[in-house]
Formats: structure tokens, C-alpha cells, sequence
């Protein structure tokens, strides 16, 4: 009741022509939403590797990365090659001591062009 978990693994994309594909822009309103990237190439990100782990606090708006949404916008992929696991927590998440000490503390700019 208070979590959902969810899993991204490779599956075709949107190829029809002027189709935006996902992950579209979205703010979860509700949720605290946890990313654990375990493999592959992440399309809606850029520079993102496995074993690293994205946090985006309810109500933050995100979605692709620039970079990300215009190969996208190109149709340079017909498939993804991602594996990843989310959590979508309804009750507030706090980062530990050790996950501060080790962020990336120029994740919160990638958003920019």
C-alpha cells in the first residue's frame, strides 16, 4: 500500500513517425521515486552507468535528459537496452550519511542543456 516497485527491461520503442516516446516529462505528485540502474544503456539519461542509483523527491518535475530526449526526438534507437529496477515510495525517503558522502554532486545541473 504505501510502495510500488517497478522493473525497466529492453523492449521496442515508439517508432511511428512525430511519436514523442517515453519516458515522457512527469513530476510524481505522490511518490518519492528511487532508480537502481543495474545494466545498459539508459535512454532517458545521460551519463548514467550501472550501479548507480537516481532519487527524485515527490513533486520535482523530471523526465529525459536534454540529450537524452533528442536522440529521442531523432529516432536513433529502436529498442532499449536497460535494465533497472524503481521504487515509488509514498512516505518520504531520507538519503543516509553514506549515500550524502557519495552523491554526484553535479547530478542536479544534468537537467540543463
Amino acid at each position: 500500500e504505501r510502495f510500488l516497485v517497478s522493473t525497466f527491461v529492453p523492449r521496442p520503442l515508439e517508432s511511428a513517425p512525430g511519436t514523442l516516446g517515453v519516458p515522457f516529462y512527469h513530476s510524481n505528485e505522490d511518490y518519492d521515486e528511487v532508480i537502481f540502474y543495474h545494466l545498459g544503456d539508459f535512454f532517458s539519461r545521460d551519463a548514467i552507468q550501472p550501479g548507480m542509483l537516481t532519487m527524485h523527491p515527490a513533486g520535482i518535475s523530471h523526465g529525459p535528459h536534454p540529450k537524452a530526449y533528442a536522440a529521442g526526438a531523432r529516432h536513433e534507437q529502436l529498442e532499449t537496452d536497460e535494465v533497472a529496477v524503481m521504487v515509488d515510495a509514498r512516505d518520504a525517503l531520507t538519503a543516509s550519511s553514506q549515500a550524502a558522502s557519495i552523491e554526484r554532486a553535479g547530478y542536479v545541473d544534468s537537467w540543463r542543456e
